[in-house]
């Protein structure tokens, strides 16, 4: 019980420590300012942008109110900092309703729609009154009508009262047949009244209603004098796209070309002579790389043929589901981002690599004619290039969420990086960074987002991390580095009862780099049971000598190769890494998707390869 007590105690205590805070910062005087856009990073359909706010107050708690945010701003992007003199303790949007309809008019309005509220309510009194005497003239009828049968067998019937009851009853249905008609009508009129009125009392409030938008950021201000806070936030509404003018004279020898960009700025805010980078990556691509899952497949009875579940080997359709694969990889790596937990990012990872192993399969069945085919149709996407212009000068351009925030430790890893190639999941090499925790503090799993040189490269998820332990985080993709695989040929022949099938493989590396580079390149190999033979062919580049790859990864046929990629290389001069297998199994088999139990023992060596990747 005295421990739980032990334990409790310094909790509670940081619980009243924030609520101080929280108080000293509530009771402080707002300091309300626009600030000044610095820079903005432009995106295809969304921009960065960085609001630089000087700050010269006492040192102390500040709360601090930077107005006019523009109305496109996605308000789960906020995100300030502040340099050295003062410490973001939180930040969070709000916004509020400014200015007030003139009173006089809207007390007008209200009264006269009060009147035809009054009016409705009486209209639906006489409905009322209406339906109550119809209703007993209905039981008066009901009456008559037998007791004048009973009397007319008795033959003491009196008709001239009869007759005349008659053509009482029949006046009083006719009048008030006359007024339920009337007061129908005066109904209809008051509802379009009714709604008039509130119409031009909603249009009224609506045209003086003013949404202020405000980011509230609250700060610890250290020490004395001025100090620089960065506001940043993404908003929509904004997209650029290249345009080019080529232009060829004299002699023809040159063509002049002219590299434009057509920009798209309906944010809601001008950006005047802000620092402009035109973007072809995006924020919302995740910092860590995929991961590759084995190829598991499995033989069956038959002479060869179409592999069940891979699709026909005719040249159109093949060459269509291998192009949709390729596709559809594109679309899940580009959601991959969207993940926030690590049993979601695995999902994703697995899609991809369902989705590839598809594409994997078609090549097994691919005469020479559908490897063309497929080739194309691999290619038809074109290239994943990400790069960043910064234009020179200041730009200007017209336009057409609470977050505590604590700071626990500031911490000092250390760490290596690498650049990771899985050119049969993406085009993109990714930036990884080998970090040993040696502080004196565990890590908790969570989001984090990822920095280089200031520059934000998107998010990735840390799991837990004791003291002492090694972890893996993604930086993003290398701009200036590319990879993708080539499908070569397919060859198939028959040795006594055995069927071979050999594959020819290119990973080709580019790099844009002044300086030579490491990749670590990944693919792999079917990996089956007993009854196939999968063996590697020989290689120029051999594959890694790497201990945990060799013990934990190359037995269940993932393929890596850790390469020196030349500066400058790309296109004619990239780096090639040529390879290829022979598949060994009996002729009267196929090869075919493995079982639903075996992909599931596949999916969960890709999460542990996930954790060590």
């Amino acid at each position: 019980m005295r421990r739980n007590e032990m334990l409790v105690s310094p909790l509670a205590g940081l619980v009243a420590v924030q609520v101080f805070l929280l108080a000293a910062v509530a009771s402080a005087a707002p300091v309300e300012t626009k600030g000044k856009i610095e820079s903005v990073t432009l995106y295809r359909g969304e921009a960065l942008v960085t609001r630089i706010v000087a700050l010269d107050a006492a040192p102390g708690q500040v709360e601090l109110v930077v107005t006019d945010l523009p109305e496109r701003m996605e308000p789960e992007s906020l995100y300030a900092s502040a340099e050295k003199g003062a410490q973001v303790r939180a930040v969070r949007y709000r916004s509020r309703n400014i200015g007030v309809a003139p009173r006089a008019e809207v007390m007008k309005l209200d009264e006269q729609i009060e009147t035809v509220t009054k009016a409705v309510r009486e209209n639906e009194l006489n409905v009322r009154r209406l339906k109550e005497q119809r209703d007993y003239l209905t039981k008066l009828q009901n009456f008559v009508a037998p007791t004048a049968q009973v009397e007319l067998t008795r033959g003491v019937l009196d008709s001239d009262k009869l007759k005349a009851l008659t053509l009482f009853m029949f006046d009083q249905m006719k009048s008030f047949a006359g007024e339920e008609l009337a007061q129908s009508a005066k109904r209809d009129e008051l509802s379009k009244q009714q709604r008039q009125l509130e119409s031009q009392r909603a249009t009224l409030t609506t045209s003086y209603a003013k949404l202020a938008r405000e980011a509230v950021v609250f700060l610890e201000k250290t020490e004395p004098g001025a100090a620089q806070v960065r506001l940043s936030y993404v908003v929509s509404g904004s997209s650029w796209s290249p345009a080019y003018n080529l232009r060829a004279s004299g002699e023809m020898k040159e063509i002049k070309a002219e590299y434009n960009s057509i920009i798209q700025q309906m944010s809601g805010e001008d950006w005047d002579a802000v620092a402009l980078t035109l973007s072809t990556a995006s924020p919302n691509i995740g910092a860590e790389p995929p991961v590759l899952a084995p190829f598991l497949v499995q033989l069956s009875p038959g002479e060869g043929g179409v592999a069940l579940g891979w699709g026909s080997e005719s040249g159109t359709s093949g060459a269509t589901g291998y192009a949709s694969s390729h596709r559809r990889m594109r679309e899940l790596d580009q959601s991959r981002s969207a993940q926030t937990t690590r049993s979601a990012l695995a999902a994703s990872n697995w899609g991809i690599n369902v989705e590839s192993q598809k594409k994997q399969g078609a090549e097994l069945y691919a005469s020479e004619q559908v490897a063309r085919a497929l080739r194309e149709a691999g290619a038809e996407e074109g290239s994943a290039l990400s790069v960043n212009y910064k234009l020179t000068g200041p730009v200007s351009l017209a336009s057409r969420a609470d977050q505590q925030i604590v700071r626990i430790a500031d911490l000092t890893l250390a760490a290596q990086f690498c650049n990771i190639a899985i050119p049969l999941l993406t085009e993109r090499v990714y930036r990884q960074a080998e970090i040993t925790n040696n502080s004196n503090i565990a890590l908790l799993e969570g989001i984090c987002s990822c920095y280089l040189n200031s520059e934000f490269v998107g998010k990735g998820m840390l799991p837990v991390v004791a003291t002492g332990q090694h972890f893996k985080a993604g930086f993003g993709s290398d701009p200036q580095l590319r990879a993708w695989r080539e499908f070569v040929s397919r060859q198939e022949a028959t040795q006594g009862g055995n069927k071979e099938v050999t594959l020819q493989y290119r990973l080709v590396l580019d790099n844009y780099k002044d300086t030579p580079v490491t990749v670590r390149a990944f693919d792999r190999l079917p990996h089956g049971g007993n009854e196939l033979r999968v063996t590697l062919s020989e290689t120029k580049d051999k594959l890694s000598t790497d201990a945990e790859y060799l013990r934990a990864f190359r037995p269940s046929g993932i393929l890596r190769w850790d390469v020196e990629v030349p500066a400058k290389s790309a296109a004619t001069t990239a780096r090639i890494v040529d390879y290829g297998y022979k598949l060994e199994f009996d002729k009267n088999m196929n090869v075919e998707p493995a079982s639903e139990d075996d992909m599931q023992k596949g999916k969960a060596m890709m999460e542990m390869q996930m954790e060590s990747q």
